[in-house]
């Protein structure tokens, strides 16, 4: 019977029990999600319960449990809210995200924000290239949401969005025409580099990210044990590292083989969320610690997403 298999049988265990578990309650799963969810969703935002939290052994704890959390793509956007937008990194974390993927970009007087395009023209009122923007110019558009509807918000800053989220989520950073050198230095300026993940495209860039700020997470594509070795042997600390494994529904033999080694795994299949046909138990079994979503509402439930991170958490003395 695989761990979450065995978490099925308890799947209606209250969210103060969890904790005790000894398994953590690692993502089951099911009917008591509505309950879950109103148990959690205003203390999620209210109660600051990931302040002073130590990422990297939290994501320790969650493997070793066998349990898995969620990631909110491009923040988790749903009808009537945003990408890339605060309101929807709050919803996302009320639904139970834990991580909240923002795209990073730079206005032409320096500043960065968020916005995974080239141009503002399909998620905002405006038109044209943020790099040609000054941030007075960029702040006065508004986001829209998937219809086109105008909301009453303005794109925000990377430093706004990361205030945002402290003690409430983890920021997962992806750089848009911005350099490693800039990303973590608005992460410093932050104060948040303890609580983000920085996504990197190649192991020269993991290298140097993890060169550049020694005790920040990194997310790093690994395929091969090859790619393992490398971080290794240009003596990269794995205990920061996640390793990214592609679009899909998971490698299990490679991912099983990462975790001996003491790595935490992520990926996510969007091809499938699109088509209606994700299964979210199905990743986690294959060994997922962190799964990429774009349904956020629909991997929480499936998940139950809120009291497997807190039930890990709780469980996890390493962590506070």
């Amino acid at each position: 019977m695989t761990s979450s298999s065995l978490l099925r049988l308890i799947a209606a265990a209250p969210l103060p029990l969890l904790g005790a578990l000894t398994l953590a309650a690692c993502g089951p799963r099911g009917e008591s999600y509505e309950a879950a969810r109103a148990e959690t969703d205003q203390s999620a935002i209210e109660t600051r319960w990931l302040d002073g939290v130590s990422l990297g052994s939290w994501l320790d704890c969650t493997r070793e449990s066998g349990a898995t959390l969620v990631q909110a793509h491009r923040g988790g956007p749903r009808p009537g809210y945003a990408e890339n937008a605060i309101s929807t990194f709050e919803r996302s974390i009320e639904d139970g995200a834990v991580f909240l993927e923002m795209d990073v970009a730079r206005t032409q007087d320096g500043v960065l924000v968020l916005m995974h395009d080239d141009t503002v023209d399909r998620t905002t009122t405006g038109t044209g290239r943020v790099d040609a923007m000054t941030l007075e110019e960029f702040q006065a558009l508004r986001l829209v949401d998937e219809t086109g509807q105008a909301l009453d918000e303005a794109p925000p800053t990377f430093a706004q969005a990361l205030a945002a989220l402290d003690g409430i989520g983890i920021a997962q950073v992806d750089l848009k025409d911005i350099t490693l050198d800039q990303a973590i230095s608005g992460l410093e300026e932050g104060g948040a580099i303890d609580r983000a993940v920085l996504i990197t495209y190649s192991l020269d860039d993991a290298i140097a990210a993890h060169r550049r700020a020694p005790e920040l997470m990194v997310s790093a594509g690994l395929f091969s044990q090859a790619d393992f070795d490398r971080l290794r042997e240009n003596d990269v600390d794995l205990t920061r590292i996640v390793a990214w494994l592609g679009l899909g529904s998971g490698e299990p033999e490679f991912d099983a083989w990462l975790a001996g080694q003491g790595i935490e795994t992520s990926f996510g299949d969007f091809r499938a969320e699109a088509a209606g046909t994700a299964d979210y138990l199905e990743m986690s079994d294959n060994g997922a610690e962190v799964i990429s979503v774009n349904d956020v509402e629909a991997a929480a439930r499936a998940l139950r997403a809120a009291q497997t991170a807190r039930g890990v958490l709780a469980s996890c003395q390493a962590a506070r």
